[in-house]
């Protein structure tokens, strides 16, 4: 398969990249180029990992056709996320700003730009929200800003689901709970979660090689703790 994922540079994403990579053309994007390089030196096949340092928010069709020369992409990963712990009464148009467009205008830019390729492979798109956008989970201080973004993800997931029907793409996402990764420490500092990066990744994964093509428009919750 050709996959894309975003915001692999460390946590769930660069897990994603270490197993999808033994297999799989991984087309990796994130904005720390030190962070890409480092990664690729440590992959056991680091010929099947072609990375791009960009932004999710500014990417655009010029910059997508010089770095995947596929026609077809099977699979695209919206993973990159970005976190403001702050109460609600701080919180700044800038700090909405900043979250709205990594957590839901890069998935949507992603999306819409890898349209032609993920049809042509009569492909699919994982999303990755949160337990916090879901409905009737549990809240926390600081973090509307954050959980009302993955809603809004969420959302975005059912209702690609149904529009990119006729192009033969299926849409899901993930809303994930506590995983141990530094975005869960800027949320909960000091907090220790059960579940690695790694075993959510492997998780995604045994997902991905299981589902044959028959699931569409859902948003499941995979959480041992929330937080």
């Amino acid at each position: 398969m050709n996959i894309v994922i975003t915001g692999c540079s460390n946590g769930i994403g660069s897990e994603l990249v270490k197993i999808l990579t033994k297999s799989h053309k991984v087309y990796g994007l994130s904005r720390n180029s030190y962070k890409l390089d480092k990664l690729k030196s440590s992959l056991n096949k680091p010929q099947n990992f072609h990375f791009y340092p960009a932004d999710v928010v500014t990417i655009d069709t010029k910059i997508i056709n010089e770095w995947i020369t596929d026609s077809q992409i099977d699979l695209l990963i919206n993973n990159a996320g970005i976190l403001i712990n702050k109460s609600f009464i701080n919180i700044k148009y800038s700090d909405y700003k900043s979250v709205m467009d990594v957590n839901f205008w890069g998935a949507f830019n992603l999306t819409q730009l890898l349209l032609g390729k993920l049809s042509s492979a009569r492909g699919s798109v994982i999303n990755i929200s949160s337990m916090g956008g879901v409905n009737f989970t549990s809240k926390y201080p600081g973090l509307s800003l954050y959980s009302s973004s993955k809603g809004a993800l969420s959302v975005l997931t059912e209702c690609l689901s149904e529009e990119l029907k006729d192009n033969n793409i299926r849409v899901n996402a993930f809303a994930l709970g506590a995983v141990q990764t530094e975005m869960l420490s800027e949320a909960f500092p000091g907090y220790n979660s059960e579940t690695s990066a790694h075993q959510m990744a492997s998780f995604i994964v045994n997902f991905i090689n299981s589902s044959n093509n028959l699931v569409n428009g859902q948003v499941f919750r995979v959480a041992n703790s929330n937080p």
